[in-house]
């Protein structure tokens, strides 16, 4: 059986993460979910850009009924637990997540939740003077659960807006957040290397080729996967646009994007298609070239 890429990219990280020091070398990635209910009405069109670690997501529906619908639609983290002092996801809230209906701005109801044991534990959290999301910052001895004192418990987060439709109306979701990607230094020659490279459907030798022709004889890179779960997405096809920067948000420049139904066979960092029956879960690879090489392109 295939493994999913955010368990693939999760195994990936175990073999590459670096001891906890002043920052991290990898972090695993906190996907957002996204969930739709449609009520009565048909969703039509569905496409996925990739800017950056910008990530907007615009779908389409059309209501054919006679009454107006209730339309609904949300974004959940799975639980998530925090690395401590030098970690670059320590605000895993996704408070800039933009949604709008039609081009107006939608107004989120947000969930923040607390977990410990698989017990929500958001009330105890409150009597303690804390908030439900984990943080190293504050003083966890203050909370007991069930007689027990964690360091440490795991946080939840969600975001859902609702909208009415008009009869015979199409109404135009547009949500749009920075993902929070796995990301880790690989080596070239790596078995961890070949082993990502071929979960985005590519080819390695092809890519290290196309890697070395553009930053010379390097040996390590970093490599980064964009898990997008989207639960309405159920074997269709969606257009999908990646648009990498010059540099990326830790100042290594992108050179290949890698997307399983996506054709690229100049292996560029930027590009766009359509992926034939995607179902569930899009995820994106992207290679780059640290900041301290000389690049060819």
């Amino acid at each position: 059986m295939n493994k999913s890429p955010l368990i693939c990219c999760t195994l990936l990280a175990a073999a590459l993460i670096a001891a906890p020091a002043m920052a991290y070398e990898s972090e695993n990635a906190i996907p957002l979910d996204f969930g739709l209910e449609a009520g009565g009405a048909v969703e039509q069109g569905l496409s996925i850009k990739f800017d950056g670690r910008d990530v907007s997501i615009a779908t389409r529906l059309t209501n054919n009924a006679n009454t107006a619908q209730k339309i609904g639609w949300y974004a959940n983290t799975p639980h998530f637990a925090v690395l401590g002092e030098g970690e670059e996801y320590a605000d895993k809230s996704f408070a800039d997540i933009n949604a709008r209906f039609n081009g107006q701005p939608s107004k989120a109801a947000v969930y923040q939740r607390g977990y410990f044991m698989g017990r929500d534990i958001t009330s105890e959290l409150a009597r303690a003077g804390l908030g439900p999301l984990p943080d190293f910052q504050v003083d966890s001895k203050r909370l007991t659960v069930q007689g027990l004192h964690p360091e440490q418990w795991q946080g939840y987060v969600a975001y859902a807006w609702h909208e009415n439709l008009l009869p015979g109306a199409s109404g135009n979701i547009n949500v749009s957040y920075r993902a929070l990607p796995f990301f880790a230094l690989a080596s070239l020659d790596s078995a961890p290397f070949n082993q990502i490279v071929q979960q985005h459907c590519g080819d390695p030798d092809a890519v290290r080729q196309r890697l070395q022709q553009a930053a010379g004889a390097i040996t390590e890179v970093m490599v980064e996967s964009y898990e997008v779960p989207v639960r309405f997405m159920l074997m269709r096809d969606v257009p999908v646009e990646i648009v990498q920067p010059p540099r990326n948000w830790q100042q290594a420049q992108p050179l290949v994007s890698l997307v399983c139904g996506l054709s690229n066979p100049g292996l560029q960092a930027s590009l766009s298609g359509t992926v034939a029956n995607a179902n569930l879960s899009l995820s994106v690879l992207v290679i780059s070239a640290l900041a301290n090489e000389h690049l060819q392109q």
